[in-house]
């Protein structure tokens, strides 16, 4: 894991020609100082370089369910508040992956009518992340390249809470009340996931915690109907 996540970091443009960015990849491979490998021979070098070839292929998109006796959590059954950090983390990929798999494994058990039951969303990410170094890509990948496919998907079926359309106006139309709007506009685009908080919480910041622990397509449902109400009136 440790490995492929150097791998993925290597900026192309970092390097001034494909055999120093080759360099830089066996020797994430190999463990061994990139000074060691130029001094090696044309011919030894391409030889390692041809067995290595595996990482230029995607890794498997099949995730394994159960992995280091955590259970992959189906996407549906997201909260809120895992939602909202791994939309945070995804948006350093490389970086962050055992933070994500962190989120997307949990401890689970069984209920006495047979039912999943996931852990709540109270442990530190931190401590946790660290069990997935040992794990091979191949049984995670998945997992997460899964995810981002769904997380792409659920802002297209909720663009109208995404991206709301907001009517384009003149700037020069603008009385003072409108340019307050707009400014306060721009500070919730920064600040969009903690004013949902806020708002949802109905301002009493003691509530924040149970509104991220409520099943996100629960949240957004209610939200495109309040939107829907709003808009009908």
């Amino acid at each position: 894991m440790s490995q492929w996540q150097e791998l993925s970091q290597i900026d192309p443009q970092e390097f001034n020609s494909v055999f120093l960015q080759t360099i830089e990849a066996l020797s994430i491979l190999s463990d061994t100082d990139p000074e060691e490998l130029e001094d090696l021979d044309p011919e030894e070098l391409l030889d390692l370089a041809s067995k290595v070839q595996f990482i230029k292929r995607e890794p498997s998109n099949k995730p394994k369910d159960l992995v280091k006796g955590f259970r992959l959590k189906p996407l549906d059954a997201l909260t809120l508040g895992e939602f909202i950090d791994l939309e945070y983390y995804t948006t350093n990929l490389a970086e962050n992956f055992t933070l994500i798999l962190s989120i997307l494994y949990k401890r689970w058990k069984s209920d006495e009518w047979n039912n999943l039951v996931f852990e709540p969303y109270t442990y530190k990410l931190n401590e946790r992340k660290d069990v997935f170094n040992e794990v091979s890509i191949n049984d995670v990948f998945g997992a997460v390249n899964n995810y981002i496919t769904y997380s792409n998907d659920f802002k297209k079926r909720y663009e109208n809470l995404f991206n709301p359309v907001i009517e384009e106006t003149e700037t020069e139309e603008l009385d003072e009340d409108d340019l307050k709007a707009e400014a306060e506009e721009k500070v919730f685009t920064k600040w969009s996931w903690e004013k949902l908080l806020y708002d949802l919480s109905n301002e009493d910041l003691t509530k924040i915690d149970a509104v991220t622990d409520l099943n996100l397509i629960f949240v957004f449902n209610m939200l495109s109907m309040v939107e829907e109400l709003q808009l009908n009136k």
